[in-house]
């Protein structure tokens, strides 16, 4: 439950925000006898910190507070997405400290800098959809980067694959459940035998199916442009198989059941009629765009690098409603919307390993986000996003 507290305001708009530069005080040198002369140590740099208050715009949520140096340029995020708690709470403001220092931890040098926020109120963020990667139903499945192999365990399939985030792992996958689960690294004997000791092969890019004295019993031919065959797992009791099949674009697996073998007349060759009882595909979307609102993997457009906001007014200044340029942000720990110079408002997701967003708008006042970790696109919805109000705590002096 948040602190509340009473502010009494007396003083004009101006007087809303204040910061008050102090040093600390040397101690006095003791009067006893000084000891035998020591090497002398370096002083101390005097502390150079910065007392920052600020009565905050009355609506309920979160604070993010910046400095920034003459030139306009955010050089500390003081406070990212705070709670009046993580402050200390004074008569008629709240207060909080700056040492002087950049994000990096550096010195700044001395001048006039100036300190301001937002406080961010009720947006609402939702997961909406997720593209290009059929092995991604919600977000506690894992992120399939890229299938290496396959095989069939029980009725299992086991798949040896690369996480968009933890690299080599393997997974088991139940068709009959469509459940992905992850599983302990072990090694995997190939399952390419077949029903009545048949054997799978993959050769002249198709799929046989060959008898014990090598005879091939059923084929199944692709055509160029299909993604090709690359690895095999099949049923030794039902006529069942499962391909890995891959091209420049699309890497997909099908759960493949036999319906009917007929003969060629012309050929004398067997022909194989198949059900196809699932297929997943990861498709390839390095430069993906958008178009009509949703991403393709190639063509549509960027995308705008930022958007502006219309800001609620802050009632205790009697301002006009203001504007905010805002624009996305990620890092190790995921993705967040920011103001365009770089300020953080709102964390959006805590995917990891991000190596492309893109923003758009949705109406008024919504904002359509889709992140790209390199395995899947993952489509997510501010709503609400005028809910934010500036407040600005003047300019100060750093010694």
């Amino acid at each position: 439950m948040k602190k509340e507290f009473a502010i009494t305001i007396f003083f004009a708009a101006g007087l809303l925000c204040a910061a008050i530069a102090q040093e600390t005080a040397m101690p006095s040198p003791s009067a006893t006898v000084p000891p035998p002369a020591l090497p002398a140590s370096p002083t101390p740099p005097p502390a150079r910190d910065v007392r920052i208050s600020f009565v905050p715009p009355p609506i309920e949520g979160t604070i993010s507070l910046g400095v920034y140096d003459k030139s306009g340029k955010l050089v500390r995020v003081l406070h990212r997405e705070s709670d009046t708690d993580d402050f200390t709470i004074g008569h008629d403001a709240l207060i909080t400290e700056w040492d002087g220092k950049s994000d990096a931890g550096e010195d700044l040098p001395a001048g006039k800098y100036a300190a301001h926020g937002y406080m961010v109120g009720a947006l609402k963020i939702e997961g909406v959809d997720y593209f290009f990667n059929d092995w991604v139903v919600d977000e506690d499945s894992p992120h399939l980067k890229r299938i290496e192999n396959l095989a069939l365990k029980d009725s299992n399939l086991i798949l040896q694959t690369e996480l968009a985030s933890s690299g080599k792992a393997q997974i088991s996958y139940d068709p009959v459940q469509d459940k992905l689960a992850r599983t302990e690294n072990s090694s995997v004997a190939e399952t390419s035998r077949g029903k009545d000791g048949s054997h799978w092969t993959i050769a002249n890019g198709e799929i046989q199916q060959l008898a014990p004295t090598n005879e091939i019993l059923r084929r199944l031919a692709y055509q160029p442009n299909e993604p090709q065959p690359k690895a095999i797992a099949s049923s030794d009791h039902e006529d069942r198989i499962f391909v890995l099949e891959e091209n420049q674009t699309t890497q997909r697996v099908r759960g493949l059941t036999l319906i009917a073998t007929k003969v060629d007349a012309e050929k004398q060759q067997p022909i194989s009629d198949w059900k196809i009882d699932f297929e997943k595909s990861i498709v390839a979307h390095k430069d993906f765009g958008l178009e009509n609102g949703k991403p393709v993997a190639t063509g549509g457009k960027p995308g705008p690098d930022k958007l502006a906001l219309r800001l609620r007014s802050n009632p205790l200044k009697r301002d006009k409603p203001g504007s905010v340029e805002v624009a996305l942000g990620f890092d190790q720990d995921g993705s967040f919307l920011k103001t365009n110079d770089g300020l953080p408002l709102r964390t959006i997701s805590d995917t990891p390993n991000l190596v492309r967003a893109l923003i758009a708008p949705s109406g008024d006042k919504a904002i359509d986000v889709f992140q790209d970790d390199g395995a899947v696109v993952e489509q997510f919805r501010i709503s609400n996003a005028d809910q934010m109000i500036a407040f600005d705590c003047g300019d100060f002096d750093l010694k």
